[in-house]
């Protein structure tokens, strides 16, 4: 037998071994390959050699079979095949017991491995293979896994003690028991183990002597061994005295606008001698009970909370964190406007951005009706029925999940509003509340309703709601409400019934009250003229008993500005002029500059020396023959003299980016002169800047950007551009690498704004990409950002406040195969802000700029008409004869003209 330690081997009964081979032997080996014969390498001694057979001692490390794997039930084992043999190899398993080899399986196969399952835990077994081709039989001895153990649990503890009991294998087959115990820190992790080897028959253990305050748990193996192996079960846990003293469940249970409370579980308290509270890592306060209040905090915020349970003084037991938060802290003053079915509040949580607001609308019973959520502070409540009560919530909700306490407010809806009903219905420019002279018409109704109600006391300021048309065919119903005037704070309705019992009172002639409605039995003054009672493009208004005149939409009373004979004078869009014998006069109507631009205005007189005049309606200007006074252009001939004042419109300087502005030209030709004007353009350099972007220590990458033309990407510009708004231009932002360790490497745009001047700092930038997602309703990727070694996108173009030529930037990002390149963007367009506002300081990101691009309110390539700058541009002329004295005005042109633009402004 073999033993460990072992220096020798003594062999009796046989005759001194050899230490090399006799000649018949080795010619024997020489015969066989080395994948036929498994000859030790080291120590070899020849027992017995005769001319077949040959029996040697010594020890290898080119085993031929190898144990791989194994388990309570399994043992997997292989080995190495001859590569020019095939045929099947022969697999033997033999079990021992009681020092006697019991066959239990043989077996063939063709692979190089074989898998023995359904074996006996804890159990002793020898695997034979007899490989093909090599004349060999090859044993191993091993034995199986052991069971676990079963039913491992603690018995008893207190403070100096802890009894652990538990049940041997299923099989019962073990030599003894591995106990470990894991000494353990207040944050779980182990100081400590010490192995504890059982190898009684009384499956008990009682770890004593513990010192106070101390932690433990274990783990119990199975241990199996036969000679000099020996197998470890897999551990089984016990949390022994560890979890009693362990903080459970730590979590938040309530929030106020600045407070949030935490609670957690502690199995056992005895042990514990205190809590610790810590809010963002500063202790807040201790406690000996499992909940606690942190207060004196901001609404809306989150907070990282830590418990710490002590036991003694000062040993920590256990320790936990949890994210907490504080909520919203509330609407106030719920109040219900009934002059407008409108609910308003005061929001309790201020500047917070992520705070919105979410409402419910119910019946007095309980029956929901409608819910939603708004970030305004007022909310309409339309179709409230009289004489039903209504119950309303209002709360606040921040990061859309932490919801403060709701505000209710019951609403008694009482009738507060006055029907009157005329005989006439509304023509059909007035229908449309968008439609401009609407506001004018429910002026001229509320004034008149207001005679109506003007003695009555207290005294009384109408608000009309809504004109609609009646039930009945050819009639209208005006729907206002009377409120308190001697009450300047707030809306206070007063009583329906003694309106409509004053008005009663009064007899008035064609006024009758029936069934609570105001009824006007008056005549359709409009209709029942036979004659046009309303100059051109104007409409005819009832007044009760009278009636006046409003331009229709598009519309403009001019009359203040020129000399008129009829009320109102309505030109299209408010253009007028005059050329008189020493001025000139010209303007346009303020709310259509207003509607065509998109926003506020400003109007500039030819070359801005002499400012714009406006009224309530109009922009208008005055200027004298003198080309000196006010930039005013003249041009003559042989027989003509021309004077032309242009208005050039924009949006104010409170917007960067513009897409649309408009020149008005206003010209009047006296007889004598003529000439025609030339146009002058100036040559811009080109700019075309690389980046150098260094992505590591031995790479460094170049970063370009290229405009081009269309979505093809196939012509480039390289010299300065002139394009028109309606224009859009491609963008492509790249890198140019050759290297092949750079192929993984992705590039996303992050940034990208316009600048008057090369500058790409300069002060005033048009921002239309930020943060990777677009600010600019007009930009559109052309390919997917952050994929790929380039970037592909377009833009419409624009001008910017000071009208020079544009020069592009982008700041584009360079990243790794590991990183995420791509950017998610929310449908809401983010809001612009100024470069310098943004983070370039990545080290592996570069900005690259091109231009000058020059933006024309001429589309490019399209021949400019005779009316000068299509498109935004309108001419206005009138001839002036001078005959004896007399100045003849006549208007040509101008509607046709007008027709033409406003077709082209459509397309």
């Amino acid at each position: 037998m073999l033993r460990k330690g072992t220096k020798f081997t003594e062999i009796k009964g046989w005759r001194k071994p050899l230490e090399h081979p006799t000649n018949t032997t080795q010619a024997i080996l020489e015969s066989l390959s080395p994948s036929e014969v498994f000859a030790c390498e080291n120590g070899t001694l020849f027992f017995h050699q005769d001319e077949n057979f040959f029996l040697s001692f010594g020890h290898s490390m080119r085993l031929p079979v190898k144990l791989v794997s194994r388990s309570p039930s399994m043992l997997l084992v292989t080995w190495v095949k001859s590569p020019a043999t095939s045929g099947s190899h022969s697999v033997t398993l033999y079990h021992i017991e009681l020092g006697s080899y019991n066959t239990l399986s043989m077996d063939t196969t063709t692979r190089s491995h074989y898998r023995f399952t359904a074996l006996d835990s804890c159990s002793p077994y020898v695997v034979c293979v007899e490989i093909a081709g090599t004349h060999s039989f090859t044993c191993l001895s091993t034995i199986t896994d052991p069971d676990v153990p079963m039913n491992f649990v603690v018995s008893s503890w207190n403070s100096s003690s802890i009894s652990l009991f538990w049940d041997c294998p299923e099989n019962r087959k073990f030599s003894h028991f591995l106990l470990t115990a894991f000494y353990l820190n207040g944050t779980d992790h182990i100081t400590e183990e010490v192995p504890l080897w059982h190898k009684e028959d009384r499956l008990v253990f009682v770890l004593s002597d513990l010192q106070p305050c101390t932690r433990v748990k274990f783990g119990l193996q199975t241990v199996c061994q036969a000679g000099m192996e020996s197998r470890y079960s897999k551990m089984v846990l016990n949390d022994g005295n560890s979890v009693h003293s362990s903080i459970e469940a730590l979590r938040q249970t309530s929030f106020g606008s600045n407070n949030y409370t935490l609670s957690w579980e502690v199995r056992n308290t005895s042990s514990i001698s205190m809590f610790r509270v810590y809010h963002q890592g500063a202790l807040q306060g201790t406690t000996l009970i499992t909940n606690y209040t942190v207060g004196g905090l901001l609404p809306c915020h989150q907070y990282q909370a830590k418990v710490e349970a002590l036991c003694g003084d000062s040993v920590l037991m256990s320790v936990k964190t949890v994210t907490a938060h504080t909520g919203p802290t509330g609407v106030s003053e719920l109040m219900y406007r009934p002059s407008d079915s409108t609910a308003l509040w005061t929001p309790g949580t201020t500047h917070q951005s992520a705070v919105s607001f979410l409402y419910q609308l119910s019946l007095e019973n309980g029956s929901p009706l409608q819910s939603s959520h708004l970030t305004d502070t007022e909310l309409r409540l339309l179709g409230l029925e009289e004489g039903k009560t209504y119950v309303l919530d209002v709360w606040e909700k921040c990061d859309g999940q932490w919801e403060s306490e709701h505000s209710q407010l019951q609403l008694d809806i009482s009738s507060i509003g006055l029907t009157m009903v005329v005989p006439w219905s509304l023509p059909e420019d007035l229908q449309d509340d968008m439609s401009e002279p609407r506001p004018k018409m429910v002026k001229i109704v509320q004034n008149k309703l207001q005679e109506v109600l003007d003695g009555f006391d207290p005294p009384v300021r109408i608000e009309v709601a809504t004109l609609k048309p009646a039930e009945e065919p050819d009639k209208t119903e005006i729907l206002f409400m009377s409120f308190d005037a001697s009450n300047t704070e707030e809306d206070i309705p007063l009583p329906v019934k003694d309106q409509l019992d004053y008005i009663h009172s009064l007899h008035t002639h064609n006024i009758t009250v029936r069934d609570g409605i105001i009824y006007w039995d008056g005549p359709d003054v409009c209709a029942a003229s036979k004659q046009t009672l309303c100059p051109l493009n104007s409409l005819c208004i009832n007044t009760l008993g009278s009636y006046t005149c409003v331009c229709q939409h598009g519309y403009y009373d001019v009359s203040s500005m020129t000399p008129v004979s009829s009320y109102p004078a309505c030109n299209e869009k408010g253009f007028f002029s005059q050329c008189l014998d020493k001025q000139m006069t010209g303007g346009m109507a303020k709310p259509y500059l207003t509607s065509y631009i998109g926003g506020k205005v400003d109007v500039k007189l030819n070359d801005g020396r002499c400012a714009v005049n406006e009224s309530e309606m109009l922009y208008f200007f005055r200027t004298s023959r003198k080309s000196t006074e006010c930039g005013t252009k003249r041009q003559v001939n042989k027989t003509h003299i021309e004077f032309q004042n242009t208005l050039t419109v924009t949006l104010t300087k409170e917007r960067t980016i513009s897409r649309r502005d408009l020149k008005v030209v206003w010209k009047c030709i006296y007889p004598r002169h003529y000439v025609c004007n030339a146009q002058v353009s100036v040559r811009m350099g080109w700019l075309y800047s690389l980046s150098l972007v260094e992505f590591n220590s031995s790479l460094q990458l170049v970063l370009t950007m290229t405009l081009y033309s269309d979505e093809s990407y196939t012509y480039s510009y390289t010299d300065a551009i002139t394009m028109g708004h309606e224009d859009t231009l491609f963008f492509q932002v790249a890198l140019q690498t050759n290297n092949s360790f750079a192929s993984d490497i992705l590039l996303q745009v992050e940034s990208c704004w316009a600048t008057e001047s090369s500058d790409p700092e300069d002060t005033v930038q048009g921002l239309f990409l930020q943060d990777g997602c677009p600010v600019d309703n007009t930009f559109q990727w052309q390919s997917v950002n952050g994929v790929a070694q380039y970037s592909r996108f377009s833009i419409q173009m624009f001008t910017m406040p000071k009208g020079l030529p544009l020069y592009f930037h982008c700041l584009a990002n360079i990243c790794g195969h590991e990183e995420d390149c791509r950017k998610v963007c929310s449908s809401q367009q983010r809001p612009k802000r100024a470069v310098s506002q943004m983070d370039t300081k990545r080290k592996q990101s570069a900005v690259v700029s091109a231009g000058p691009l020059v933006v024309n309110r001429v589309k490019s390539g399209v021949q400019q008409p005779f009316w000068a700058e299509h498109m935004t541009m309108i001419s206005i002329v009138v001839g002036s004869i001078g005959i004896l004295g007399v100045t003849v005005l006549s208007m040509s042109a101008t509607k046709a003209i007008m027709n033409y633009y406003e077709r082209l402004r459509l397309q």
